[in-house]
C-alpha cells in the first residue's frame, strides 16, 4: 500500500499507537529501553507473508463490511497487549491457531472476545470504539462505521484475522496495523469540507473599514446613513423600516430616530445615527431625545456612532441606549458570514437609492462594490 499519509493523519495514528507501543512513539521509554534492549529484530520473510495474508483478507472483507477493517486493528492491539504480559507470544509463531488462542485464554464475554490473562480481561470492544473515534473524528472518515456492537460481536467469523494477529511479532504487528490504516485511509473517502478558492469576500467590513465616506458631491454624513441602515436591516431582519434621507428632520417625518423599526404597528426599536466622536461634551446634545425615548418606553434603542468615550458610554447605558461603535461592529462582523453581509450591503444600495435617491452615490459605492467583491449582484445596476 503506497497511500501517502497527510502530517494530522500520522500525527493522529502515532497517538493512537502510542498506547500499545510505547517505546517506538515516547521518549523516555525509549531512552530506557535503549540502554537494556538491543535493536528491533528485522521482519522474516515467512512473516512478512503472514502480514501480507492478514492484508489481503482485510481488503477482501472490507468490500462488503467496512467495519472488518477496524476488527483486524482490534485482534492486533489485543495481540499485542496479551504479548507484553505473556511470554507465550513471543516473536513470530505461524502455528498458533483459533484453538490455541481459545485454550491459553478464557473468554470472558458472551458477545465479544474478551480474553481473560493472570486476572485482567483484554477486550476488543474499548479498542474498537477508540478505532472508530479516530476514523470518524480524526482521520475524517465518516463513512466508517459506527456500529461497534454489531462488528465485535461477530468476531467469531473472522478466524483467519485473529490466528495472523496473534501469530506476528511484536514488530511484525506493529507493520500490518500501519499497512491496515493505509488501506483504510486510500478505501475511505476522507470528508471534504466546501472551500471557495478565492474564499468569499468580506465586503461590509471591506465599506466598514475602506469605504472613502465623505465626497464633496453628497450630503454630510450620507454613507454612514446608509451604512447603518444595511446594518440594521440585516440586523434586526424580522422588522419593517421606516427612514428619511439625511438632513431630514424625525419629527417633521414623524420618526423617533433616524431609522425606526416597527413590528405591524409597533415601534419596536429606534436607532440615532451619528457620523461623529461622542463624550461627555456632546453626549446629551446629540442623544438626548434618544435617552428619553429609552426612559419613557419599552422601545429599544440603539445610539450609532464612530467611537465614544467610557463616560459617555456609562452615561447612554444608565439611560437604556445601546450604543454600537466602528469598533463594536468591526468586532461583531467578524462572525458575519459573505451572504450576511451582502444583505447589509444591498442595504445601503437600497437606502441610497430609494430613501436618499442618490444616483451618483450608488455608483460611488458600487464602483468601490467592484473593487473588493467583483461577483457581487449589485454590480449589475453599475454604469459605465
Amino acid at each position: 500500500m503506497n497511500y501517502e499519509r497527510s502530517d494530522e493523519e500520522q500525527a493522529a495514528i502515532e497517538a493512537f499507537l502510542s498506547d500499545y507501543f510505547p517505546e517506538l512513539y515516547d521518549d523516555e521509554v525509549q531512552t530506557t529501553l535503549t540502554e537494556s534492549a538491543s535493536e528491533p529484530r528485522e521482519i522474516s520473510d515467512a512473516e512478512d507473508a503472514e502480514i501480507r495474508t492478514l492484508l489481503k483478507s482485510v481488503d477482501e472483507e472490507f468490500g462488503t463490511s467496512k467495519g472488518t477493517l477496524g476488527l483486524a486493528i482490534d485482534f492486533l492491539m489485543i495481540a499485542e497487549q496479551l504479548s507484553r504480559e505473556d511470554d507465550r507470544l513471543s516473536g513470530f509463531q505461524p502455528d498458533i491457531d483459533r484453538e490455541t488462542i481459545l485454550n491459553w485464554y478464557e473468554n470472558t464475554a458472551k458477545t465479544t472476545l474478551t480474553p481473560k490473562y493472570d486476572g485482567t480481561r483484554y477486550g476488543i470492544r474499548p479498542v474498537h470504539n477508540d478505532v472508530i473515534e479516530l476514523f470518524r473524528s480524526d482521520l475524517l472518515r465518516t463513512n466508517f462505521p459506527s456500529s461497534p456492537g454489531h462488528h465485535t460481536g461477530e468476531w467469531e467469523r473472522y478466524d483467519h484475522m485473529l490466528e495472523s494477529s496473534f501469530r506476528l511479532s511484536s514488530e511484525g504487528r506493529h507493520e500490518a496495523v500501519q499497512q491496515v490504516f493505509d488501506l483504510g485511509l486510500d478505501r475511505l473517502a476522507a470528508r471534504d469540507f466546501d472551500k471557495r478558492d478565492p474564499p468569499f469576500p468580506n465586503p461590509f467590513v471591506e465599506v466598514l473599514n475602506h469605504y472613502q465616506r465623505s465626497h464633496p458631491d453628497e450630503e454630510g454624513g450620507l454613507t454612514y446613513q446608509a451604512m447603518a441602515y444595511g446594518y440594521v436591516r440585516t440586523n434586526w431582519s424580522h422588522l419593517s423600516f421606516r427612514a428619511s434621507k439625511v438632513r431630514t428632520g424625525s419629527a417633521r417625518q414623524h420618526r423617533q430616530g433616524d431609522i425606526d423599526g416597527y413590528y405591524g404597528p409597533d415601534l419596536m426599536l429606534s436607532v440615532e445615527v451619528k457620523d461623529r466622536h461622542i463624550d461627555d461634551s456632546t453626549v446629551y446634545k446629540e442623544f438626548e431625545a434618544m435617552m428619553d425615548l429609552a426612559e419613557r418606553t419599552n422601545v429599544v434603542v440603539v445610539g450609532i456612532c464612530t467611537s465614544v468615550t467610557e463616560n459617555a458610554a456609562a452615561t447612554l447605558e444608565e439611560a437604556g441606549v445601546e450604543i454600537v461603535t466602528d469598533q463594536d461592529l468591526e468586532d461583531e462582523l467578524q462572525v458575519w458570514d459573505y451572504h450576511k453581509q451582502n444583505r447589509a450591503i444591498q442595504g445601503m444600495v437600497h437606502f441610497l437609492s430609494s430613501i436618499e435617491e442618490d444616483p451618483a452615490a450608488v455608483q460611488r459605492l458600487l464602483r468601490f462594490i467592484q473593487s473588493v467583491d467583483p461577483e457581487n449582484p449589485a454590480l449589475a445596476h453599475l454604469s459605465d
